[in-house]
C-alpha cells in the first residue's frame, strides 16, 4: 500500500503483531494508543517499507513497541527490498522492548531516526538491534537522540548472533549514533555490543549518554571503533 494514515485509534489485545506494514510506502502513524498483552504483541512492525513517520504514539505492549523488520533469511535476501527512512518521535514506551531492529532484517534496514521518546515504565531492553548469521543483510545509519529510559535490564543492546544460532550470512551492522540518552537503572548491562568474528560490529558512537546505575557498564565482544564522548 501507499499513502497511509492511521490516526487516533486504540488497539487492544491483537492475537499477534498489532500493526504490520508490509511493503508499504509513505505512511503516517499518529496518536495511536496500544494496550496489547497477548504473546508476540509487537505494536508497530514496518517490513520491506519506506518513508514511515511514527509520532505521538503511546505503547503498552507485551512484546516490542516498534520492531523494524525486512524479511527473514533467504526470502529477505531474494526480495532485496530494504526498510528505510523511518522516523519515530515523541512516543511513550512501555512493554518488553522499546525500539527494536530485527531480528528478521535480511533485506537490510537503513536510515532510522528515533528522537524525543520516553519510557513510562519497565522495559527489558530500551534500544535493541538484533540479527544472526542466517539473515545476512545490513543495518546502518541508525540514530537515537533524546531518549529517556527508566528501569531496564539492558539500556542499549546490539547483537549479530541472536540466540547464538545461524551460519553463512553474517549481518553487517555499523554506523549507529546514540546521543543524549538517559537511563535511570540497568539491572544487567548499560551497553552490550556483540559482533561476529568474521564481521565485527563497528562504528558505534555514544555521545552524552547517562546511565545512573548498572550491574555491568559494558559487555563488548567482536566490536571495533566504539566511540564514547
Amino acid at each position: 500500500c501507499r499513502n497511509i494514515l492511521v490516526e487516533d485509534v486504540r488497539i487492544e489485545d491483537s492475537p499477534f503483531w498489532c500493526l504490520h506494514l508490509l511493503m508499504c510506502q509513505n505512511v503516517t502513524l499518529r496518536g495511536i494508543r496500544f494496550d496489547a498483552q497477548n504473546k508476540n504483541n509487537d505494536g508497530i512492525d514496518p517490513e520491506y517499507s519506506e518513508d514511515v513517520l511514527i509520532e505521538n504514539v503511546v505503547f503498552n505492549n507485551a512484546d516490542d513497541n516498534v520492531a523494524i523488520k525486512a524479511g527473514r533469511d533467504l526470502e529477505g535476501r531474494t526480495i532485496g527490498r530494504s526498510t528505510k527512512n523511518i522516523i519515530i518521535r515523541n512516543c511513550k514506551l512501555l512493554g518488553l522492548h522499546g525500539i527494536v531492529i530485527g531480528s528478521e532484517m535480511a533485506a537490510g534496514v537503513h536510515n532510522v531516526f528515533v528522537e524525543n521518546c520516553e519510557a513510562i515504565g519497565y522495559l527489558k531492553r530500551g534500544l535493541y538491534i538484533k540479527s544472526n548469521p542466517d539473515r545476512g543483510g545490513e543495518i546502518s545509519n541508525i540514530f537515537f537522540s533524546n531518549v529517556k529510559l527508566d528501569k531496564v535490564e539492558d539500556a542499549f543492546f546490539i547483537t549479530s548472533f541472536y540466540h547464538q544460532e545461524g551460519e553463512g550470512h553474517v549481518t553487517h551492522i555499523h554506523n549507529i549514533f546514540v546521543e543524549d540518552v538517559y537511563c535511570r537503572e540497568a539491572t544487567a548491562a548499560g551497553i552490550v555490543i556483540h559482533g561476529f568474528p568474521e564481521k565485527k560490529v563497528h562504528n558505534i558512537h555514544f555521545t552524552n549518554v547517562t546511565i545512573e546505575k548498572a550491574q555491568i557498564a559494558f559487555d563488548l565482544k567482536e566490536a571495533r571503533n566504539i566511540i564514547l564522548e
